[in-house]
């Protein structure tokens, strides 16, 4: 017997217009973490901490194409980065047992170049910690704060901008 009258009919279909305009005029930055050429075991995984701590608006589970390998940081912002609406990217790097970091802001930014001489992975404050956090429950949920106490002198002006990059970020 076929069946009479109507079903029932979606009443509420979209989102708030307020909500979702008040969303489209504020720029969400967004980053990519890559690594160039060759890596130790180490560096890869505080690559994935990096991405972790970055969540929810940095990819998680990038793969670098070994065809891009030969691009450099420029070529790749333009022909990578820029069309996935990325707006800042760290890279880090690796040779001779010293590992390099560099944050750029695309399109056209300041890179900022880093030296880093050592670093604590999660696992490794995990491991120390008589409670332990998960990245899920407790690190992940709320966003990072940005101390900039202290940052060096508050008159040059190399340090202003390394700190207006790291709170944008």
């Amino acid at each position: 017997m076929p069946r009479r009258g109507r079903g029932r009919k979606k009443s509420r279909t979209h989102a708030d217009e307020t909500a979702s305009s008040a969303l489209s005029h504020e720029k969400i930055p967004t980053s990519l973490v890559i690594r160039r050429g060759k890596t130790s075991a180490e560096l890869a995984e505080l690559i994935t901490d990096v991405r972790r701590m970055m969540q929810p608006f940095t990819a998680l589970h990038f793969q670098e194409d070994p065809k891009n390998r030969k691009l450099t940081i420029s070529q790749y912002a333009t022909n990578l980065a820029l069309p996935m609406g990325i707006s800042h990217m760290l890279v880090f790097r690796q040779n001779d047992n010293r590992c390099h970091l560099r944050l750029a802001r695309l399109p056209a930014g300041p890179v900022l170049s880093f030296r880093v001489h050592q670093f604590s992975l999660s696992r490794h404050i995990q491991n120390t910690q008589r409670r332990p956090v998960s990245w899920t429950a407790g690190l992940s949920s709320q966003p990072p704060v940005v101390v900039t106490n202290n940052f060096g002198d508050e008159s040059s002006p190399h340090i202003k901008l390394l700190r207006i990059t790291f709170q944008n970020l």
